[in-house]
């Protein structure tokens, strides 16, 4: 990283020298003049602390206007006058970020990605203090106030800042029980490709027949591959990686015969239990995952769900057609499983199982990130449609959305069955994947801690048989909320960060800052393999 700041400073420093000084002050001078950045009332030019007058020197129109004697910088031109600013403020840009967090310049996402890292890296070079500043009013997770001046900047103009509901590439996940805000760990080549793969190019360049093909060729291929035999050396690395609980796992290690067996490994019996088992009127999670919900399916539009084409009739496509209109206006719920997670699904309401319908789609994947660009992922992935008939909530409809690199989604419960809630319904091969939950207008509601989290684009970490809504007439399960900051303990704390960090990389770090501890001091763990952990984050 820091070769990355010195050799963008040195190219910025070799643009900036002018090829005659004399003769680039005589040209930029009357300019710099008639737009008012010299010859200030009472400050004909910039003091420095020998008391020699100090010209500003304006770059180009395009580029930052640099003042040696002060950190208040102006961009040379008004963006209004450019014709082309409206052009780019219509592109989605890999840079998300509004104004300079030095210098305040306002309306910076009307221009390119090249000219705003221009401007907050110049800004940044002129004081290096300043960036110890640039988070400390806007940090969300403990880790980011532990960052170097570096690590703050380029976190800054690379991914757009972390703030709750940011359009950026940090994925922030609050624990339920312990209230704790962790930021999803990621490789930054898998995390700036997925952004420039589904924020850099527009929904039509997405739908190029090569790249549907290649997504779902390499889906194919790793499933394949975690099939084999000799994937079962994946297994311990995976487990050192994530730091998994093997002691509610069900069978020995010695009994899986491919990583994929373990992957969607059975847990011991009562190892999620069903919140209120006696009151049917409480509705369950479906999967350990990090959950998104809306008690109306315009807030989920609005706040989440960005695909320009996402409707309920493509969401339930040729699959059960019929059942448009009566979920349309109702309840949604959004489940998606990290890698970590315990990857078999269950019954979130008691009730009837329907026939499952498979709409064969597509394979990109669940991120957030993907989700929130103009593609439709819910409506174009592979998936599986499962009704259940409830007495207590009406028709409730459970999507298996498959993801890249999931070689299949296998439904292990039989259609017309009686279920309860927590039974098996099924389980995902590895990679991505994710739960969607439709209920029909005025059957639930959801609690209100999860409502309140969605409504700030907030995903909130839950586990299966953790109540997620209830019945209008019914009370919410408040045991399943979160403690009061005194009854939590650290093994929950510490439980929570892995189980939304994913990795064992950051264990050691100061409240898993992670990304600036010294590689020398960092305990040496097993790694799974480059496909493994790319794989993992899709």
């Amino acid at each position: 990283m820091d070769e990355a700041v010195i050799c963008l400073e040195e190219q910025l420093e070799a643009k900036s020298k002018p090829k005659s000084v004399g003769d680039k002050l005589k040209k930029m001078v009357p300019d710099m003049k008639s737009l008012n950045l010299l010859g200030r009332s009472g400050d004909p030019g910039s003091a420095s602390a020998s008391g020699t007058s100090t010209p500003q020197i304006s770059i180009e129109a395009s580029e930052p206007t640099l003042n040696a004697g002060s950190s208040d910088f102006r961009i040379a031109g008004d963006e209004s006058d450019s014709p082309d600013r409206d052009d780019l403020n219509d592109e989605e840009h890999v840079v998300e970020i509004r104004e300079c967090p030095i210098c305040h310049q306002p309306r910076l996402n009307k221009r390119s990605d090249t000219d705003i890292i221009t401007h907050i890296a110049t800004c940044a070079s002129q004081d290096w203090r300043q960036v110890n500043n640039v988070l400390v009013s806007g940090f969300v997770t403990a880790s980011q106030a532990q960052r170097k001046w570096y690590s703050k900047v380029i976190t800054k103009i690379s991914y757009g800042g972390y703030k709750l509901g940011a359009n950026s590439a940090n994925i922030l996940v609050q624990d339920r029980i312990t209230g704790q805000i962790n930021e999803e760990k990621m490789s930054v080549y898998v995390r700036l490709g997925i952004r420039m793969l589904y924020k850099g190019l527009k929904s039509r360049e997405m739908e190029n027949k090569r790249i549907r093909k290649m997504l779902k060729n390499l889906s194919i291929k790793q499933g394949k591959k975690f099939d084999d035999p000799a994937s079962r050396e994946e297994i311990e690395k995976f487990i050192e990686f994530h730091r998994l609980n093997m002691d509610e796992v069900l069978l020995p290690l010695n009994e899986f015969n491919n990583f994929n067996e373990f992957f969607y490994r059975a847990l011991k019996p009562g190892a999620r239990p069903c919140s209120a088992p006696d009151n049917s009127k409480i509705i369950v999670s479906p999967a350990d995952c990090r959950s998104v919900v809306f008690n109306e399916m315009s807030q989920a539009t609005s706040v989440w769900v960005k695909g320009r084409e996402f409707n309920m009739k493509r969401l339930l496509g040729d699959a059960y057609p019929e059942d448009v209109s009566r979920f349309d206006g109702g309840s949604l719920g959004i489940f998606r499983l990290a890698p970590q997670d315990y990857h078999r699904f269950h019954m979130p309401v008691d009730g009837i199982m329907g026939e499952p319908r498979t709409i064969e789609g597509e394979y990109y994947t669940v991120n957030p990130m993907a989700i929130r660009s103009a593609l439709d992922v819910y409506g174009e992935n592979v998936r599986v449609l499962v009704p259940i008939d409830s007495e207590q909530h009406g028709r409730v409809m459970v999507i298996c959305v498959g993801a890249m690199m999931v070689g299949s989604t296998v439904i292990t419960a039989t259609a017309g069955q009686q279920v309860k809630r927590t039974d098996e319904l099924g389980y995902f091969k590895f990679g991505g994947s994710t739960i969607l939950l439709l209920f029909e207008p005025g059957k639930m509601l959801y609690d209100d801690d999860l409502v309140d989290n969605s409504s700030s684009a907030l995903e909130t970490l839950v586990r299966v048989g953790m109540s997620v809504g209830h019945s209008p007439d019914e009370p919410q399960w408040t045991p399943d909320m979160r403690k009061d900051e005194q009854e939590v303990t650290d093994a929950e704390k510490k439980e929570a960060k892995r189980r939304i960090q994913g990795s064992a990389a950051v264990e050691d770090s100061p409240e898993g800052s992670g990304e600036d501890e010294p590689r020398h001091s960092r305990k040496p763990s097993a790694a799974p393999t480059v496909n493994t952990l790319a794989a993992s984050a899709m």
